[in-house]
């Protein structure tokens, strides 16, 4: 019985680790924007960027160097 037992729990093992497995995405994750009030450059290939009436920071080199504006609803009115 116990032979019957560990080897149905060692094949639930297996499928539990397939399917727990780190794969590999088939797309690239980027960085989104960050959002703050106050925005500055944090190294020399960062850029400011108006869009929409709202100041962005671009970096080509670093994504995670992204941000934006928050977004105002004062300027609305």
């Amino acid at each position: 019985m116990s032979g019957v037992l560990n080897r149905t729990l060692s094949q639930g093992n297996s499928i539990i680790r397939q399917l727990l497995a780190v794969r590999n995405p088939m797309c690239q994750e980027t960085a989104g924007f960050k959002v703050k009030s106050r925005l500055k450059l944090r190294c020399r290939s960062c850029y400011f960027l108006r869009v929409e009436g709202r100041l962005h920071v671009e970096c080509n080199e670093n994504p995670r160097h992204k941000a934006r504006e928050v977004f105002d609803v004062k300027k609305l009115w």
